[in-house]
């Protein structure tokens, strides 16, 4: 059978990052997040503060890109074609978590993905950002705005590299409420991986 695999995309400061940490823990596979960026450096040659750099952030066009691709190629879109390849790679050695970067559309093609978008009310992100350490002193309402531009720029390179539209319900298996919490949340997404593995097994 196909290893058992979870995209997760989420709001920025929802907790799906945490989330999708609890969910690999307990079906005891490894999360794959800013790992992605060093496995596509080893790969590329590239630096990984040149690939941090350039995620999140779309060049011109990619057929054109394709069409020119020797050194002229766009430093995005090298990144997000390596990424794209390393993930692929992960998801055939076995089960695991993967974090962001588009995961559900470039294994759009394969079996046993489950496919989750994980969202939260405006306050508790806003509570969320502000506890992080070493963040700036801002207001709710600058927080606000940090958020907005923070969710433009996943939905804006999601959107160009995939077919689909970030966070739009019909794009994902499970779409979940962070404010269901982080222990439920992760136990709704563990059901559904082992439900999913289950049909496939059964089939």
């Amino acid at each position: 059978m196909e290893p058992m695999v979870i995209t997760v995309a989420r709001e920025f400061a929802s907790g799906g990052s945490e989330i999708a940490q609890a969910a690999a823990q307990t079906l005891g596979v490894p999360l794959y997040n800013k790992e992605l960026i060093t496995m596509a450096a080893k790969k590329s040659g590239l630096t990984e503060e040149a690939i941090a750099a350039s995620e999140n952030q779309r060049s011109g066009s990619l057929i054109y890109s394709l069409y020119m691709m020797g050194n002229t190629m766009p430093l995005a879109d090298q990144v997000y074609i390596l990424q794209s390849n390393v993930i692929k790679e992960l998801a055939a050695q076995g089960s695991c978590v993967i974090l962001g970067r588009c995961g559900d559309y470039v294994l759009r093609d394969r079996p046993n993905v489950l496919r989750v978008f994980i969202y939260a009310p405006l306050e508790q992100r806003i509570a969320r950002a502000k506890a992080r350490p070493g963040v700036k002193d801002l207001t709710d309402r600058q927080w606000e705005v940090q958020l907005a531009k923070h969710d433009r720029a996943r939905a804006s390179y999601y959107n160009y590299y995939t077919e689909n539209r970030w966070g739009e319900a019909k794009n994902y298996d499970l779409c979940l409420n962070a404010a269901l919490g982080q222990d439920v949340c992760a136990q709704l997404i563990v059901d559904a991986a082992r439900a999913m593995a289950a049909k496939q097994e059964g089939h």
